[in-house]
């Protein structure tokens, strides 16, 4: 029988008699640890283990990665600090040191009391152990945030408001931030608080997931239960945050082609920088919703160097290796395809631009303007004109710090009299990302010498604004 199942009659064989001291017990009073305890196995001889933790595991679970690929998520007050572990500079001093002096203070009662152990009062592990995780740990779509940690029930806590933007939402989280939006929506009238509440908080990465458990949950889709419930600025703004980042590019990049004329702008900011695996995956994504080639709809609408140009960026095919280049010879070569020569290789300054790697680019600009005493932009306003010298101005402007680049198309979306809402809402939905839209705000402000924040206050109202205000992380005042 399962030891435990029935009561015990007398001591066990070869157990000493009643009343016989424990030899080396556990532990004598007064003392703490006992001298002599062994050592316990799988730690090394010793405690902490040495070389980490966790430590090998023989057979049982599968290995696991430790910590998390993407770190530990944030918790409230816990452990470990949000730095990582240990933090920069070691552990704060606890009061008192560790271990006191004198050693621990005698037990009461003795290790463990009498009865077995405690139990926690909503501690760690939780009253009836860990809740149930789906599909095992970490979770199928990676490690995510913990909001609160767990509670005295044992459930996992979340707070929607602030989710971690490096990491994916569990699905509790997920199916709280589509509830919310479906209370928002649902019934007469819109709760815009709420609203922009859950669209302007999450990052590209997670409302991605939002988007998916919307359909899943209601049988339709967020962008078509918003754009019925939204209107103007305001709505189109919120429909551009219910699609993914390809699909909103893809879309911007269709609309850039429509009509007469080219929107030069909207197409250098979304080809350039962008690595080889995102270049094919937008001519995937093109041809699936317009059942059409990318590259061909940019050739009817453009002509000369800059189809040249576009073709070029459009076959994904920039270095990305980490192989060292003669920067020193490319310049070389641009000065021979340009200044250095009667006429201009138009072909020698697209190829080299859009296919060597930006940190290398920023060299051969460097090595040029030391060489030939003025800046590499100025070798391309005197060696080009029209359409094509805007153009490789503006790849060239990218390149070099792509941070002040976009900070200069904010601006102009809202120079002059009115506003270009179209291109506004493209640069604050494509760049909402915490990582990305914080050194845009730093850039604006060291070239403007104004706050963005402040910028968009003085063009937008309502809503609009204040969707626009949350998504680049700053508060309507």
């Amino acid at each position: 029988m399962y030891p435990g199942n029935c009561p015990r009659r007398g001591p066990p064989k070869g157990a000493p008699p009643s009343g016989t001291p424990q030899q080396g017990g556990f532990p004598p009073q007064g003392e703490f640890p006992p001298k002599g305890f062994p050592p316990q196995q799988g730690f090394g001889g010793g405690f902490p283990p040495q070389g980490g933790f966790p430590p090998p595991q023989q057979q049982g679970f599968p290995h696991q990665d430790f910590p998390p690929p993407c770190g530990f998520p944030p918790q409230q007050g816990g452990f470990p600090p949000p730095c990582g572990f240990p933090p920069p500079g070691g552990f704060p001093p606890q009061q008192g040191g560790f271990p006191p002096p004198g050693g621990f203070p005698p037990q009461q009662g003795g290790f463990p009391p009498p009865g077995g152990m405690l139990p926690q009062q909503g501690g760690f592990p939780p009253p009836g152990g860990f809740p149930p995780q789906q599909g095992g740990f970490p979770p199928p779509d990676g490690m995510a945030p913990q909001q609160g940690g767990f509670s005295q029930n044992g459930i996992q806590q979340t707070n929607i408001t602030n989710p971690n933007p490096n990491c994916l939402l569990t699905p509790a989280q997920c199916d709280a931030a589509v509830q919310q939006l479906r209370e928002a929506m649902k019934g007469f009238g819109t709760d815009e608080k709420n609203l922009i509440k859950v669209l302007g908080t999450y990052p590209p990465l997670q409302m991605n997931q939002i988007v998916k458990g919307y359909k899943s949950n209601f049988g339709k889709s967020l962008y078509d239960t918003v754009k019925s419930e939204t209107s103007g600025d305001f709505g189109q703004l919120c429909c551009a945050l219910c699609m993914t980042i390809a699909e909103y590019d893809v879309k911007c990049i269709n609309k850039a082609l429509e009509g007469t004329g080219t929107d030069d702008d909207c197409l250098m900011e979304i080809l350039v920088g962008r690595t080889n695996s995102d270049i094919r995956f937008l001519r995937e994504e093109y041809k699936r919703i317009y059942c059409r080639e990318i590259e061909d709809d940019v050739k009817k609408d453009t002509s000369g160097y800059v189809r040249r140009l576009y073709t070029v960026l459009l076959q994904g095919n920039r270095d990305e290796t980490n192989n060292a280049r003669d920067a020193m010879a490319d310049a070389e070569t641009l000065y021979r395809a340009g200044e250095g020569k009667l006429g201009t290789d138009e072909m020698a300054f697209i190829s080299l631009l859009c296919n060597r790697p930006d940190d290398h680019l920023r060299q051969v600009f460097d090595i040029y303007q030391q060489k030939h005493g003025h800046t590499f932009e100025k070798a391309i306003s005197k060696e080009f004109s029209g359409d094509i010298k805007k153009a490789l101005t503006n790849l060239v402007s990218s390149i070099r710090n792509k941070a002040e680049y976009i900070a200069t198309l904010f601006e102009k979306s809202m120079k002059g009299i009115g506003t270009d809402d179209d291109m506004l809402i493209r640069l604050t939905v494509r760049h909402r990302a915490p990582n990305v839209i914080g050194p845009i705000k730093a850039a604006y402000q060291t070239k403007y010498g104004k706050s963005l924040a402040k910028r968009i206050k003085g063009e937008t109202s309502g809503n609009y604004r204040k969707l626009l205000l949350t998504l680049i992380q700053e508060p309507d005042e």
